[in-house]
C-alpha cells in the first residue's frame, strides 16, 4: 500500500504541476490574445470570467463524478478534455471559438485534474494521519508550476506564439500526463472506491439536504474569503504593484511572485503537518488571520522589503486554507459524500472569485485605487477567521446527523 500512496503524490505533483500551464499561460500571453481577438481588453476579459464562473458550475459534478465513478477517472476525463482544448486552440484564432474552449472546456479540465478529485483521491488512500500532508505534497504541485512555469512562458513569449505554445502544452499532456493519469487509473481502478467502508457522516440523509444545514452554510462563507483573497491576488495584485513601483515594478513584481509560490511551497507542507495535531477549524482561522493581516501590511508597503514581508506572509497561508477546509469537509461529512459537497464549497468560492475581480474593477474605475477592494477581501477575511472560531469553540457542525468530529 505504501508503493501505491507513493505513486499518488508523484503522479498527483506531476498532474498539479502541468495543470498550472493552463491558467499560467493565459495570463503571460494576455495582450497577445486580446490582438489576436479583435475585441477590446474589456470584452476578451469576458474569457477568463466565463473560465472562473465555469470552474464554479462544474465543481459539484466533479464531485458527484468523483464520488460515482472514482477519482482516478475523473481526473483521466481532465486530461483528454485539456488535450482537445489545446488542439483545437492551436487552429486560427476566432475570439467565440477561443471563449468556449478556454472559457469552458480548460475550466472543466482544470475542476476534474486538480482539488476536488485528489481530495476524495487522498481521503480514500492515505490514512488519517496523513491525509493533510498527503494533500499538502500534491496540491504543491501547483506552486512548483507557478515557480518554475512562469518563468518559461514568459521566455517563450519572445519568440513563440499562441498557436505553437498550444500545441506544445497539448503534447505534453498527450505524451507525459494521460500516460500518468492512466497508471493512476490502474492502479485505483473504480472497485477501490466502491467497495470503500466509508459511510456517509449523514448516515442515510440526502447530501443535497446537507447544504441547507449551518456547518455548509459556515464553510460556504469561510472558502468565500478563500476565494475572495485569492482572486485579489491573480488580478488585482500586478496592477496595483505596477501603480505602486513605477520604476522598479518588474524586479518588485517579479521577486515578489517567486517569493509568495516559495512561501506557498512551504506553507502547505507546514498546515499538512500542524494538522496532525492541531484541530483543523482553528487551524483555518489562524490561516485567514495571517492573509487579513499580509493584506494590511500590503496597504502601506511602499518598499520592496515591505512588499516582500507580504509575500511571505500571504504564501504561507495559500493553500493551508484549502487543506483545512478538506479535512473539515472529510472529518464532518464522511469521504462517501466528501465530493460533491467539497465541489458545492467550490462553487461558492468561485462566486466570490468572479465579485472580487468585478468589484475590484469597478471600485478601481470610480476611485483610481485598489483601496478599498483591498479593504473589502480584509474583511472578508476577517468573517473567514471569525466563522473557523466558530466551529472550533462552539462546534456548529453538530447540527449535521451523526456528523464526526472535526478536531
Amino acid at each position: 500500500m505504501l508503493n501505491k500512496q507513493m505513486v499518488v503524490i508523484v503522479i498527483g505533483v506531476l498532474i498539479t504541476f502541468w495543470a498550472s500551464s493552463i491558467k499560467g499561460s493565459y495570463q503571460v500571453y494576455f495582450l497577445d490574445l486580446v490582438q489576436l481577438s479583435g475585441v477590446s481588453r474589456g470584452q476578451f476579459a469576458l474569457s477568463s470570467s466565463i473560465f472562473g464562473l465555469a470552474i464554479g458550475v462544474f465543481s459539484p459534478f466533479v464531485g458527484w463524478v468523483s464520488d460515482r465513478l472514482g477519482p482516478a477517472l475523473t481526473i483521466l476525463s481532465g486530461g483528454l478534455t485539456a488535450s482537445v482544448a489545446f488542439l483545437l486552440m492551436a487552429l486560427p484564432f476566432h475570439f467565440w471559438s477561443f471563449v468556449l474552449l478556454f472559457g469552458v472546456l480548460a475550466a472543466y479540465s482544470l475542476c476534474a485534474m486538480t482539488f476536488v478529485p485528489l481530495a476524495v483521491l487522498v481521503d480514500r488512500i492515505f490514512a488519517h494521519q496523513n491525509k493533510g500532508m498527503a494533500y499538502a505534497a500534491i496540491t504543491n504541485g501547483t506552486a512548483i508550476g507557478f515557480m518554475v512555469l512562469s518563468p518559461l512562458w514568459v521566455w517563450l513569449h519572445g519568440f513563440v506564439s499562441w498557436q505553437t505554445l498550444s500545441i506544445a502544452i497539448a503534447a505534453v499532456f498527450i505524451l507525459m500526463i494521460l500516460p500518468a493519469m492512466i497508471v493512476l487509473c490502474v492502479a485505483f481502478p473504480k472497485q477501490t472506491f466502491a467497495s470503500s467502508n466509508d459511510q456517509a457522516a449523514g448516515g442515510d440523509t440526502p447530501w443535497l439536504y446537507l447544504l441547507r444545514q449551518p456547518l455548509f452554510l459556515l464553510l460556504a462563507l469561510s472558502f468565500g474569503g478563500c476565494g475572495a483573497s485569492m482572486a485579489y491576488i491573480d488580478v488585482h495584485l500586478v496592477p496595483l504593484l505596477q501603480e505602486r513601483f513605477i520604476d522598479g515594478a518588474p524586479v518588485v513584481v517579479a521577486t515578489s511572485l517567486s517569493v509568495l509560490g516559495a512561501a506557498e511551497l512551504l506553507g502547505a507542507f507546514a498546515v499538512g503537518y500542524l494538522l496532525r495535531f492541531s484541530p483543523a477549524a482553528l487551524m483555518l482561522a489562524c490561516l485567514y488571520g495571517l492573509r487579513a493581516l499580509s493584506l494590511g501590511v500590503l496597504l502601506y508597503a511602499d518598499t520592496l522589503v515591505a512588499v516582500l514581508l507580504f509575500a511571505v506572509v500571504f504564501g504561507l497561508s495559500y493553500m493551508g486554507t484549502v487543506i483545512a477546509t478538506s479535512l473539515i469537509c472529510l472529518q464532518a461529512y464522511g469521504a462517501h459524500v466528501k465530493g460533491k459537497i467539497f465541489g458545492c464549497l467550490f462553487s461558492v468560492h468561485q462566486v466570490f472569485v468572479f465579485a472580487i475581480i468585478w468589484l475590484g474593477g469597478v471600485s478601481y474605475d470610480m476611485t483610481g485605487s485598489y483601496q478599498w477592494i483591498t479593504y473589502v477581501v480584509i474583511g472578508l477575511s476577517c468573517v473567514s477567521v471569525w466563522v473557523g472560531l466558530l466551529l472550533w469553540r462552539v462546534r456548529v457542525f453538530n447540527t449535521v446527523p451523526q456528523s464526526g468530529a472535526l478536531s
